[in-house]
């Protein structure tokens, strides 16, 4: 069986020194080193892990960076709150985990263990949250809402009202079906628009043919 490797990606060289020193004195039978750049990381073993630094990186997906292309189980770190709102979109993509920045020292070690073992590694709350919405969207609109929702870093209720807005409903409409007001509705469409870079809601619907994100992708077991 092929070594372990556990791949550091970050921009901050203090950080990811103080992340290998800590992780060679729990995994010492495995390869740790870092890199500033995810470029060269293709076609990674089953056992290798990949660490991504967000907060210096910014959103993977956002750069075409797909776990279930490169091989390897790939965790975020060091993200905000609001990702935890996109998990089901990150699972989706094929990440096997995600740490929010105030907990991403302390919790890494033990997360590198489950992930390793073959499992994921997202709070209970996020995963509950991803589960509920999954169950009410469903269908192929519910995984493009949760792929565009992860790449754009939108908020679950912003997912929400893009997935109506895909639906062709009106603000009026979408208000009463998620009990808003609408001036509240108002203010996410603004936001989703200013996360997708898309000057109209019309123009909402060809982030699906831009990034293809119909076609089924498996989700991790």
């Amino acid at each position: 069986m092929n070594k372990q490797h556990v791949y550091i990606v970050s921009e901050n060289e203090a950080w990811s020194e103080v992340v290998v020193a800590c992780l060679s004195m729990v995994f010492h039978q495995t390869m740790i080193e870092s890199c500033s750049s995810a470029e060269k990381l293709w076609g990674l073993g089953e056992n290798d892990i990949v660490i991504f630094d967000k907060a210096t990186l910014g959103n993977p997906s956002s750069l075409l960076i797909s776990p279930i292309e490169r091989g390897g189980s790939w965790v975020i770190v060091n993200g905000e709150a609001v990702d935890e709102e996109s998990v089901a979109g990150l699972i989706s993509l094929g990440f096997s985990g995600l740490i929010v920045e105030s907990f991403t020292l302390e919790m890494l070690p033990r997360a590198l263990r489950t992930i390793a073992s073959g499992q994921m590694w997202f709070s209970r709350e996020a995963m509950s949250q991803a589960l509920k919405h999954l169950v009410k969207a469903g269908g192929l609109s519910c995984h493009s809402v949760n792929v565009l929702g992860a790449k754009f870093s939108l908020s679950s209720r912003e997912q929400q009202v893009f997935l109506h807005l895909l639906q062709g409903k009106s603000n009026k409409d979408i208000a009463v079906q998620l009990h808003l007001s609408p001036s509240t509705v108002k203010c996410h469409v603004s936001s989703i628009l200013l996360k997708t870079g898309k000057h109209s809601r019309n123009q909402l619907s060809t982030l699906l043919l831009e990034e293809d994100v119909d076609q089924p992708i498996d989700l991790i077991a």
